[in-house]
């Protein structure tokens, strides 16, 4: 009788591919941009295993919590990103983000983003806390507010008891996402026509929002 032919080694083999794009999210805080940035879809999908349905040869998103203040956060960034170049050898510094609040000390936050910067780093940053982008989903700010009326407006407008580091912000604001990145734009030109692009109040996260979004978009297209 003749044997059973093996066919095992004509299967296809997996092929992995890097993902594209990616995100190297490094932040201050421990808790709010963290658990805010994980809820994105782009995140769910791939930013936490590696051997995915999608076979990428790394998670699409790596967010990097607790990198201490301002320039602590580049010299993290930087540190961690040589590291996955060496084992990866296909990230470039422009998908680096590195997410900066204010917290009353201007001149070190500039200094933190001109560091970024001068290693092709994206600088997020909000003048004077996340929080800011978190009531821009409800309203304009053009004026400066203390962190505990960030935290007031917020809990009026969710009807819960908002306290930095609340979890599940996302999936609690994402409905008025749009509303949040047209008001920020819009507060971001007009500091852009004064001068004051580091003024309190001001955020660019709106750009890291619109990344994450427009990926997991390219990834629906492509399935």
């Amino acid at each position: 009788m003749r044997k059973k032919r093996d066919t095992s080694s004509y299967k296809r083999q997996k092929k992995y591919i890097r993902p594209s794009p990616f995100f190297l999210i490094v932040c201050e805080g421990k808790v709010t941009e963290v658990d805010y940035f994980k809820a994105f879809p782009y995140y769910s999908k791939l930013g936490a295993t590696a051997d995915s349905v999608y076979h990428y040869s790394y998670g699409a998103v790596y967010i990097v919590p607790g990198a201490g203040q301002h320039e602590s956060v580049v010299t993290k960034a930087y540190n961690v990103w040589s590291e996955l170049n060496k084992e990866f050898g296909t990230i470039s510094p422009e998908e680096v983000w590195c997410v900066f609040d204010c917290d009353g000390h201007p001149d070190s936050l500039n200094r933190a983003i001109q560091a970024a910067r001068a290693k092709k780093f994206n600088a997020i940053y909000s003048v004077q806390c996340f929080e800011l982008w978190f009531l821009l989903h409800f309203q304009m700010v053009t004026g400066a507010i203390s962190k505990n009326d960030y935290d007031k407006k917020i809990s009026e407008y969710l009807g819960i008891r908002y306290t930095h580091g609340t979890r599940g912000m996302y999936n609690l604001l994402k409905g008025r996402q749009e509303f949040a990145i047209r008001t920020a734009k819009q507060l971001w030109k007009q500091k852009e026509q004064m001068g004051e692009l580091q003024g309190d109040p001001i955020t660019n996260v709106f750009l890291l929002v619109e990344a994450l979004n427009s990926a997991y978009q390219g990834l629906r297209n492509r399935q």
